[in-house]
């Protein structure tokens, strides 16, 4: 595979998100300019600059038709875009302190966020409204992830632990862990039965969800892991770290595959496009690079 970018998209400050749309025309890219950026990606252009947030944007996630966009941010909102106009078409706020991390399902019905105030909340999207504000975690929440169904999330931060939400009772599942550093990144894999964390001892942890055994995996990252994806088909896991590499683990042969480098400084964020075949990463250097990986090959 090719390892170097295919294209580089920039901001005015760090780039902390991004996000395909469906059909791999477009991408979303959330800064700690404030701003989100929509961009051609056959020509590479600029097509739209979303402004509303008031401070840095955390997450993007396309609906599955393309035409909104869901963003959150430090402002301790969720908010809804028109993909073809830019325009804001609702806010949804809840949090008392910063909103750290959101994700979504895979059919954007439902969403979760993670904060600075200790609390995870549960987003029902279609209707604009908070399902439940779940609390058990004693110290700042960093990560929040979600299965792709949405009938489980995670959550983690600097009380060392990931903890389990079920949905549709809206309450604990139980906890994972402890991790020995604070818990920067999360991810589920694509048929939900596994979260993998990452960690500010750069340590990468696959944790079981149904029986909650872990395997560490030795990704080499020689900095804090920032940045998690699994490959759409659940076979890679990308990581990205402090130590500005972007590295992508064979998780059927449980070694390390292939190693990125073009950015200058940490690795905030990884997206990979729905058919897999593309790689986006977000960067404190104010970049966003994006990587073939068609022709990325397993052990």
């Amino acid at each position: 595979m090719k390892t170097t970018p295919i294209q580089s998209l920039h901001h005015n400050n760090a780039v902390y998100s991004a996000a395909f749309s469906p059909d791999g025309r477009l991408l979303a890219s959330g800064s700690m300019d404030k701003t989100i950026k929509l961009w051609d990606l056959s020509t590479g252009d600029e097509r739209h600059r979303l402004r509303g947030h008031g401070e840095t944007v955390c997450a993007v996630v396309f609906f599955p038709d393309g035409e909104s966009l869901l963003s959150a941010a430090f402002d301790k909102t969720l908010r809804v875009w028109d993909v073809a106009t830019g325009k804001l078409t609702s806010t949804m706020a809840g949090h008392q302190e910063y909103l750290t991390s959101m994700a979504a399902s895979q059919d954007v019905r439902v969403a979760v966020s993670g904060s600075h105030d200790k609390n995870v909340i549960l987003w029902d999207i279609s209707s604009e409204t908070q399902l439940a504000v779940l609390k058990g975690h004693t110290d700042l929440i960093n990560a929040v992830a979600i299965s792709a169904e949405g009938t489980t999330a995670a959550s983690a931060g600097h009380d060392l632990l990931v903890r389990l939400w079920n949905f549709e009772k809206r309450e604990s599942m139980g906890e994972l862990g402890p991790h020995e550093a604070p818990i920067e990144c999360l991810a589920f894999s694509p048929d939900g039965k596994t979260v993998a964390a990452g960690d500010d001892d750069r340590a990468i942890r696959l944790w079981n969800v149904k029986t909650g055994t872990s395997t560490t995996i030795n990704a080499g990252h020689t900095r804090t892991v920032k940045s998690l994806a699994f490959s759409p088909d659940g076979r890679w896991l990308v990581s990205g770290g402090g130590d500005t590499t972007i590295r992508i683990h064979d998780l059927k042969a449980n070694q390390p595959l292939q190693t990125l480098n073009a950015h200058r400084n940490t690795v905030y964020g990884l997206a990979f496009s729905a058919d897999g075949s593309r790689l986006a990463s977000t960067g404190f250097d104010r970049t966003v690079h994006i990587w073939d990986v068609s022709e990325l090959k397993s052990v």
